[in-house]
């Protein structure tokens, strides 16, 4: 998954066991997800995240509207500050 975008969209989640279940379901509903940490500065109680490309997010309110039994904490949207880039392992 590449952010080009000049923004990018996280889900802050308050456990871990609820960011997983949204990152299932949103990866079954065929959206680009990627399980992330916390971005600096926002308030999460797991330091969890799903990160979400500008593009992708049409897709995920809908599955989001779709299947209210998904709990999250919020959605923010922040300066993309990834670095294409860096060093990737996995």
């Amino acid at each position: 998954m590449h952010f080009v975008s000049d923004t990018v969209f996280y889900i802050l989640v308050n456990s871990s066991t609820e960011g997983m279940a949204l990152y299932t379901r949103l990866r079954e509903a065929a959206c680009r997800v990627r399980v992330a940490p916390a971005p600096r500065g926002e308030q999460a109680c797991c330091g969890m995240s799903i990160l979400v490309a500008p593009g992708d997010m049409p897709a995920v309110r809908a599955a989001l509207a779709a299947d209210r039994s998904l709990i999250y904490d919020r959605i923010v949207e922040l300066p993309n500050t990834i670095n294409p880039h860096r060093d990737k392992y996995c």
